[in-house]
């Protein structure tokens, strides 16, 4: 009988075992079905082989569907099921299993990503886990080109297009971080807590100080009031926490609405929660806003402790908890000359790393086999999240006016706020950061928190001279 011929090999026929092998590159497939397999192969590569010079950008039209689209519907080097919504796209040169919903995340057309802050307009949350293609198509540059039917976010056909080079980025090393303690906190239980004080009483160091800071370490979130219009008070009050982190933004910066604005803060639109600065490695630790005016309609501001979430999130959904440590979500800004990229896992000790508007168009995910099965389970898995997030019991929100100050803890609260109307006046508020050395320096002058507690003395015998503290 003929001899099949599979990958250019020719193959020999195991009488005993119903084997077909190629001896040289040690492939063996069972199963009766292997000829019927091989024309079936033969056929698809026949018609649909991407080194022709045929179009396969769209679907071949039929009276029902075609063998690639019961198969695998390819174009050029992506290959993908158009009859089955869960089915990832597969990057053939380097065999990658792209799952839909981090393809579609990762798009970066106008409409999904602002184009003057270079910031998402949706949350990776929002992306359904199915997802719909009409077909797959290769730009002059050859670039993917993907046609999402009745899209999520437009409502229409969308189509995303995903430079090849994108698939070849190395992803930097994620950032870890030790715990401290703290008090959980919801909208109802900080209402009761003792976390307004006066801006007077602060800077005269005196115990109300004391107390502020104490609060500030415990629940992660103070306010005061009472401080002059003036745009340096909040580098005066800055001095009393610990040391001005001076960023790319400045030393201090303006939380005001304005055209071309470099981050989606500077708008009028709604901001969900967040915390700042997360593409950074040192991220700054204590943020403070002074509202020097405030006449507009809307712009309330609204906290959620990071710490309580991620609390809460652990005993209702037990079972996601992994995914949001193992993933690594790559966070990013790219604008003004600056480039910074950092890895961080969403849940972390206690607490979270949670801002959806920097997040990279290109996870680490899509670029293994692995990380698309990981990827699957993350996005359900930070679906759950949402909507602890989301729950109003949670937040607690505050409009600010003139001569109030916040200060909080931005490795801990999340923070947003809400869409204002700049026709019915103006909201400015002005901002700084504190570092994270500092503050605890200065928590541990004041013997606040669990970090006052010196180390032991190590043993030692007489000749080895003076006992010596060992550094915090």
């Amino acid at each position: 009988m003929a001899v099949p011929t599979i990958l250019g090999r020719s193959l020999r026929f195991v009488p005993k075992n119903g084997i077909y092998s190629a001896s040289k590159y040690g492939l063996q497939v069972h199963g009766p079905c292997l000829l019927r397999r091989h024309r079936q192969l033969s056929q698809f590569n026949r018609q649909y082989s991407t080194d022709t010079d045929q179009d396969t950008s769209t679907v071949p039209a039929s009276d029902g569907p075609s063998l690639a689209q019961l198969m695998d519907y390819r174009v050029q080097k992506w290959t993908t099921s158009l009859y089955s919504p869960k089915s990832p796209i597969v990057y053939r040169p380097r065999l990658l299993k792209i799952h839909r919903s981090c393809l579609r995340d990762a798009c970066t057309c106008e409409r999904c990503v602002d184009p003057s802050s270079g910031q998402k307009r949706f949350s990776s949350a929002d992306v359904p886990s199915d997802l719909d293609i009409q077909n797959l198509g290769v730009a002059e540059d050859g670039s993917l080109q993907v046609y999402w039917k009745r899209d999520f976010f437009t409502g229409d056909t969308h189509v995303s297009t995903y430079p090849s080079t994108i698939f070849h980025i190395v992803p930097p090393p994620p950032v870890r971080e030790r715990v401290t303690t703290s008090t959980l906190w919801s909208s109802s239980s900080l209402k009761n807590a003792p976390i307004h004080h006066s801006f007077e009483s602060f800077m005269a160091g005196g115990p109300e100080y004391v107390r502020a800071m104490t609060m500030l370490h415990d629940y992660g979130l103070i306010f005061l009031r009472g401080l002059p219009s003036s745009e340096t008070a909040v580098e005066d009050l800055a001095s009393k926490i610990g040391t001005m982190q001076e960023t790319f933004y400045g030393r201090t910066w303006d939380v005001r609405s304005k055209p071309e604005a470099e981050n989606v803060a500077y708008t009028d639109s709604y901001l969900g929660l967040h915390q700042d600065l997360l593409y950074m490695n040192n991220v700054p630790r204590i943020q403070l806003l002074h509202c020097l005016e405030n006449t507009c309609t809307g712009g309330e501001s609204f906290f959620r402790d990071g710490f309580l979430a991620a609390h809460t999130f652990r005993l209702t959904f037990p079972q996601f908890v992994k995914p949001l440590e193992r993933h690594q979500v790559l966070y990013h800004y790219t604008k003004g000359g600056n480039t910074y990229r950092t890895l961080r896992q969403v849940i972390r000790n206690r607490g979270l790393w949670w801002s959806p508007p920097f997040q990279s168009p290109v996870q680490p995910d899509m670029l293994t086999t692995e990380g698309a099965g990981l990827w699957a389970k993350w996005h359900a898995a930070v679906t759950k999240l949402k909507q602890v997030l989301e729950d109003p019991n949670g937040t607690y929100e505050f409009k600010m006016t003139p001569g109030d100050c916040v200060i909080f803890d931005n490795r801990r609260i999340l923070h947003g706020r809400r869409a204002f109307n700049t026709s019915s006046g103006e909201r400015w508020l002005k901002g700084t950061y504190v570092d994270n050395d500092s503050y605890m320096s200065r928590l541990r002058t004041l013997k606040i928190g669990p970090d006052i507690r010196m180390p032991k003395p190590v043993e030692q015998k007489a000749e080895d001279g003076p006992v010596v503290d060992a550094p915090m």
